[in-house]
């Protein structure tokens, strides 16, 4: 065999070698990716689940209605140098949950965190969240402009996109259903008709 010969063949078992080390090196980053990804989404997924978290999503579901129809409120809500003391827990429990949907917003718009997990898990509770803060978010964008919570926008019309393109889900098309059997239905329906006046 010829000096050439064996350089060659030399030159080509390097190349291999290079070639499965990168293919290892991609394969490997695609793990490292995958499980940074499933620990931002667990991360996320406890922070919804706080109870810190679940009082501020109670307190603007059922509370923050009302209190928009007090014009001192509203007052405070667009100029933020008149917020008074009282008012500040309020403020506080409305920013922690329209600033986490604002940072999830920027997770997924930079692709930090990927789109679809995200909208499978959270499109609806985003698309009624943003509902019931739409009119902080209008008041306080009177001086501050379109920069208040535009992540959370965005988020947000993903969210709306995603429900409207999966009206019934996400659930595989041809794997079957399992039978519920809704044993209250009935007793449920007729204390619901108790309740209406006569």
């Amino acid at each position: 065999m010829s000096l050439e010969l064996i350089n060659t063949f030399v030159t080509f078992g390097t190349f291999i070698v290079i070639a499965a080390t990168a293919i290892a090196a991609i394969v490997q980053l695609r793990h490292a990716r995958s499980s940074n990804h499933i620990a931002a989404l667990n991360e996320l997924r406890e922070t919804t689940e706080s109870p810190g978290f679940q009082a501020a999503l109670s307190f603007i579901q059922v509370e923050l209605p009302a209190k928009l129809q007090d014009p001192i409120f509203r007052y405070q809500i667009a100029t933020r140098s008149a917020r008074s003391d009282e008012m500040r827990p309020i403020f506080a429990r409305i920013n922690a949950i329209g600033n986490y949907y604002e940072n999830l917003g920027v997770l997924v718009k930079t692709g930090l965190v990927d789109r679809e997990p995200v909208m499978q898990l959270w499109a609806g509770i985003v698309a009624q969240t943003w509902e019931n803060l739409a009119p902080i978010a209008a008041i306080a964008r009177r001086e501050q402009g379109d920069l208040v919570w535009e992540n959370f926008e965005y988020l947000t019309a993903l969210a709306r996109d995603w429900v409207a393109a999966h009206p019934k889900g996400t659930y595989p098309a041809g794997m079957r259903r399992l039978d519920l059997e809704d044993e209250w239905l009935d007793a449920d329906r007729q204390y619901a008709a108790s309740l209406l006046p006569a």
